[in-house]
């Protein structure tokens, strides 16, 4: 084998251990970023589970249906889809889209919001009124900007510019197993007759003036903790993305050196020959 061929095998070799290194380095911040983002939906479950305990808890003294439990005489649904700003995390948002859109009313019975921008650049030209906001791409995802939203969407459903709306994302169910997920925001689930609490409560202020405030809150701590399952989920995903590369590098390393530890071989035993082949010539 040429010379040049043996250059080829080696600045392959250096580029795939360069390769490495990088998926190598990568799979370690995720996993850093994927310990941290658990401790955060740790403590955020139970807040969450919480304000659903307490908003069932008001929703059942009511003699009938609130507002907020009714569906509004709106044209369109609203669907909140969350997906990561960044890529080299598998399947986690190209998964999510597929899983979503067999699931979606048409165009003229539904808008997006579309927080997140691998979500957007997959779906920008699917037909449907898109809104956009690349909620993930900072470094951290600001209380603020998910208290914006939060407020917007309680508002958009409140005047009735939505007879639903959805959240759309994927949840953290543990290293290397993103799940799919909707969970309607709006109406508010009716309460079944096993959920309801049947103890009496003195409501101060009155009952109709507490949900109207607390419900805001609940929508905040839905969304928020829609928006650390998605980071959770991507910070997993991305781990065993980067670990899968790191182990197909490998496997290619085992290859390439075996070729080019063959082709060294072939091209000494060739020299060999050709020393050989002159030495016998000038005996002859």
């Amino acid at each position: 084998m040429s010379s040049g061929k043996l250059r080829e095998l080696r600045g392959r070799i250096r580029s795939i251990i360069s390769i490495q290194q990088t998926t190598r380095a990568m799979r370690m911040i995720a996993a850093v970023k994927l310990r941290k983002a658990q401790e955060r939906l740790t403590r955020l479950r139970p807040y969450r589970q919480q304000s659903e305990t307490l908003l069932q808890t008001l929703l059942t003294q009511l003699e009938e249906p609130h507002l907020y439990q009714q569906t509004p005489p709106a044209p369109k649904a609203l669907y909140v889809i969350l997906s990561s700003s960044r890529g080299l995390c598998g399947a986690f948002n190209s998964g999510l889209v597929r899983w979503v859109l067999p699931q979606l009313p048409p165009p003229q019975e539904a808008d997006l919001l579309i927080l997140g921008k691998k979500a957007y650049e997959i779906l920008r030209r699917s037909g449907y009124a898109i809104e956009y906001q690349d909620l993930f791409g900072a470094k951290d995802i600001a209380l603020g900007a998910v208290q914006e939203w939060s407020h917007w969407l309680y508002e958009a459903f409140r005047a009735q510019k939505y007879q639903a709306i959805y959240l759309v994302y994927n949840r953290f169910g543990g290293v290397g197993r993103s799940i799919p997920t909707k969970e309607r925001l709006f109406p508010l689930l009716e309460v079944s007759v096993e959920q309801q609490d049947r103890r009496l409560w003195i409501h101060e202020p009155a009952l109709p003036l507490l949900i109207e405030h607390f419900v805001p809150l609940y929508v905040e701590a839905v969304l928020w903790s829609a928006v650390q399952e998605s980071v959770t989920a991507e910070h997993a995903a991305r781990m065993v993305a980067m670990q899968a590369a790191t182990d197909n590098a490998e496997e290619l390393l085992r290859t390439l050196r075996l070729q080019y530890n063959k082709a060294r071989q072939a091209s000494i035993t060739k020299e060999l020959l050709e020393i050989v082949a002159g030495a016998e010539a000038l005996k002859g």
